[in-house]
């Protein structure tokens, strides 16, 4: 089984974003848009890349160059992440149910540089075989290269493997052309793809009903 992170297994605090480009901005000196807009524009490499790297590339483009709005730029949207890193109520009994029936667990997640040391930091930590980070490898989803790392490393063929996920970033589709079973996660919090025909569930505590 292996399960997406943001929007799956946490859910992704939106109005906390919009509350935080506000600040963030404020903190840079510039327009909330023109922050959002600069922001918007790095996602795709930030996802394979260094978050500090990712906040310096965007104040440049901005022509922002206090080194102490930078860092506190940095500092914010760390935070941010820090405080909404809270599993579903289900995600941790889940995935210590499958681990209990013998099933090897993994994590496949588009995601920024912090992300793992929050990870070791949450009540999921310890709970995968095996956990791929797009911003440590290199790759994103939906890249059929991060789902082949991801089996290759549990060792296991893709044709016997379950992948959960909201759907964002075309990660079904990238995981289903791999081979894998996909299957949507919508908790009716996230934003799930309108053509989306494949299998679905509600909950988290219902992967172990996919399970055989």
């Amino acid at each position: 089984m292996i399960f997406d992170l943001w929007g799956t297994l946490i859910p992704f605090a939106s109005e906390r974003w919009d509350s935080e480009y506000e600040r963030i901005a404020n903190v840079l000196g510039v327009p909330r848009e023109q922050f959002e807009r600069a922001w918007r524009s790095g996602y795709e490499q930030r996802l394979v890349s260094d978050l500090r790297s990712s906040v310096e590339h965007a104040c440049s483009s901005m022509r922002v160059a206090r080194a102490d709005a930078i860092e506190e730029a940095f500092r914010l949207r760390v935070e941010m992440h820090r405080d909404t890193f809270t599993p579903r109520e289900d995600a941790v009994p889940a995935l210590r149910g499958l681990r209990a029936r013998g099933y090897r667990t993994g994590l496949v997640t588009n995601c920024s540089s912090e992300v793992p040391e929050l990870l070791d930091e949450s009540p999921l930590a310890g709970l995968f075989d095996v956990e791929v980070f797009s911003c440590s490898v290199g790759l994103r989803k939906p890249d059929r290269a991060i789902y082949e790392l991801a089996t290759n490393r549990l060792g296991i063929d893709p044709e016997f493997c379950l992948y959960i996920g909201d759907g964002s970033d075309d990660e079904l589709v990238g995981a289903r052309d791999f081979g894998m079973k996909a299957v949507l996660l919508r908790p009716g919090d996230t934003q799930p793809p309108k053509d989306w025909q494949g299998p679905e569930i509600a909950r988290l505590a219902q992967v172990r009903e996919l399970a055989p």
